[in-house]
């Protein structure tokens, strides 16, 4: 068995877990991948353990279709090992993720190059031989041409200053607007009625509300999602787990977040509702041990009708910055 067919089968197993109803559980499919790695895949056993608990394959599970044949999801997943494993090892997990996502076993992922270099110019046509009667006729038709084209331009211009000039003649002539007529008397004696003004084109401010229940709800789906990182930065998960509930535990596992010294989200902003239950988007940075720092924006789904607001969702959205 080759890196390849050890994705694949690792693909295989994964999807026939889900149509039996069973969720990706991080924590079980590293007791798995041992039982996949043959000898000449125990080299890898470390970086597919990894892999497993890691947030950007725990979206990849969990989209519709699950582990789709994306290479831009291929190129997510290269990139959370890159930051953590050797170049060798990352090089043979390329052919693990293309098993994995049942991409083909010869397609690779290309990292973005710069821009293709313009083609060179086409060689000139070869100028036909004249003989040396015919350049003075073409010179004197050419001096021709280019004085008519002059001359119609200058014609134009002429024409054109001339029509502008007459222009603002006409409207410095032009009599003033006379007093307004509203209140004169009209024929038959009766009397003017004032036309309606027309509305403004102004929008009038719109008044200054209080917090309503919206707001409240809101405010309560934001203040949950923070003090869930703040218990998952602190390590304090029994805190942490009156935050989410059962469905949303994969997102959340206390393995994946002990690697890191310190976990935060900020910029919570909503992006729907339906009800009781707010839909919210933000930016989440992890902090390794050794100083350095990775962002993305994830989005999560809280159910505003418990106390406190219960997690019932989250899902990756992209690498806001990468680990530096």
């Amino acid at each position: 068995m080759n890196d390849y067919d050890l994705g694949a089968n690792l693909r295989r197993q994964i999807l026939a877990d889900l149509e039996r109803g069973l969720a990706s559980d991080g924590r079980r499919l590293q007791a798995l991948v041992g039982d996949f790695c043959g000898n000449r895949q125990l080299a890898l056993l470390p970086a597919l353990k990894y892999l497993v608990m890691t947030p950007a394959f725990s979206s990849a599970t969990a989209q519709q279709p699950p582990l789709a044949a994306d290479q831009r999801l291929q190129l997510r997943l290269q990139q959370e090992l890159n930051q953590v494993f050797a170049a060798p090892i990352c090089e043979r997990m390329d052919a693990v993720l293309r098993g994995l996502l049942g991409l083909s076993e010869t397609s690779r992922v290309q990292p973005p190059t710069a821009a293709a270099s313009p083609e060179p110019p086409a060689a000139p046509l070869p100028v036909p031989e004249h003989d040396d009667y015919s350049e003075p006729a073409q010179e004197g038709s050419s001096s021709g041409g280019l004085v008519a084209v002059l001359s119609f331009i200058a014609g134009v211009l002429v024409v054109g200053v001339g029509g502008g000039l007459a222009w603002l003649l006409l409207q410095t002539n032009q009599p003033t607007a006379g007093p307004s007529t509203a209140g004169l008397p009209g024929l038959n004696g009766s009397t003017a009625t004032p036309e309606p003004q027309a509305p403004s084109s102004e929008t009038p401010p719109a008044p200054e509300l209080g917090l309503g229940s919206g707001d409240t709800a809101t405010a309560q789906a934001v203040s949950s999602v923070e003090q869930l990182y703040n218990e998952l930065s602190m390590g304090n998960m029994q805190a942490a787990r009156q935050r989410f509930s059962g469905e949303a535990a994969d997102q959340f596992d206390p393995a994946f977040f002990r690697q890191f010294q310190r976990v935060s989200v900020d910029q919570l902003q909503e992006t729907g509702r339906n009800g009781s239950v707010v839909t919210l988007e933000g930016v989440v940075t992890f902090v390794y041990p050794d100083g350095t720092s990775q962002s993305e924006s994830r989005s999560f789904t809280v159910d505003t009708a418990t106390n406190p607001a219960l997690i019932t969702g989250s899902s990756f959205g992209q690498v806001m910055r990468g680990r530096q």
